[in-house]
């Protein structure tokens, strides 16, 4: 891939979320080309655990040290998930302190590629907001809510014509291929007057129309900049009618086909974290179905 994913690390947290995360893992390692897989629970400390089923205590005697009770319990649910994958090598770590700053540095430790955590509107376990995790981590990141479907059919990246819309399309390019039939979408938010801002009536529809077109020209010269004229991509217009981008980008995501959402993200110097923050921290915020990948 355009962006390597060998090397993959899903943060665990012994909640509700941990289940449909495995399972949509499970029908998307192949696709993703992942070959060495992590997985992560982090505990502030190693009391008892809250979250551990009443089966699985049985399993155990209670002198087990919890630290190894809770990666064996983890081990079996993975094993459970995932089932025969022989090109994957997988491996199960519990480690005790803060979750964020541990994550943190797991992730430089095992010079993750890519991150996959659950998308939580509140954090039930480990405390590790989406926002946080996005804006301080310099691999790639998967962000996989609870009901996600385990396909990628329908790929779509927001784009804006930059550099990092590009590396986005690229990766969702190398996915597209992976998958018979997916199809790739290009979904740039086209900017339009207020109501009556310019002119009224026929003027402002046929002022609207100019707008469109200037997108579509923008569109084919990006398209021409990246030699992407070849690829399979289908580009998606919306007017940008109530000035907020990332309150649109959510609605057509919510609203249309959408497996997986390809997000160029900025890098992290202060100005590239005020644009960062200002779309696609919001989509984070906003598109609550929908499985976000952010790419660095």
């Amino acid at each position: 891939m355009t962006k390597s994913f060998d090397r993959a690390l899903v943060a665990l947290d012994l909640s509700k979320m941990d289940a449909p995360m495995l399972k949509y893992l499970a029908g998307l390692i192949p696709v993703l080309g992942i070959k060495r897989l992590y997985f992560l629970h982090i505990m502030p400390d190693f009391s008892e655990p809250k979250k551990l089923d009443v089966e699985f205590h049985k399993l155990f005697n209670p002198e087990y040290p919890i630290d190894e009770r809770v990666r064996d319990k983890l081990r079996l649910d993975i094993q459970e998930a995932l089932g025969d994958l022989p090109d994957l090598e997988w491996s199960v770590e519990v480690r005790e302190g803060k979750p964020y700053q541990k994550l943190i540095h797991w992730i430089e430790v095992k010079e993750v590629d890519l991150l996959i955590v659950g998308k939580k509107q509140q954090s039930e376990g480990s405390g590790i907001t989406a926002k946080r995790v996005a804006r301080h981590t310099d691999c790639h990141v998967l962000f996989v809510p609870p009901d996600a479907a385990p396909r990628f059919e329908h790929l779509i990246v927001p784009i804006d014509f930059s550099e990092n819309a590009y590396r986005a399309l690229q990766v969702g390019l190398d996915l597209k291929h992976r998958q018979e039939e997916a199809e790739l979408g290009a979904l740039y938010i086209v900017e339009m007057p207020l109501e009556d801002y310019y002119v009224r009536g026929a003027l402002q529809t046929g002022y609207r129309g100019i707008l469109m077109e200037s997108a579509q020209n923008a569109y084919n010269h990006f398209i021409e900049a990246y030699g992407l004229n070849d690829a399979e991509i289908s580009p998606i217009f919306v007017q940008n009618d109530y000035g907020n981008i990332s309150s649109h980008l959510a609605e057509y995501l919510e609203e249309h086909p959408t497996d997986l959402v390809i997000q160029g993200a900025q890098g992290h110097s202060a100005f590239e974290n005020f644009l960062y923050g200002s779309v696609t921290e919001k989509l984070l915020d906003k598109l609550r179905t929908r499985p976000i990948l952010i790419i660095r």
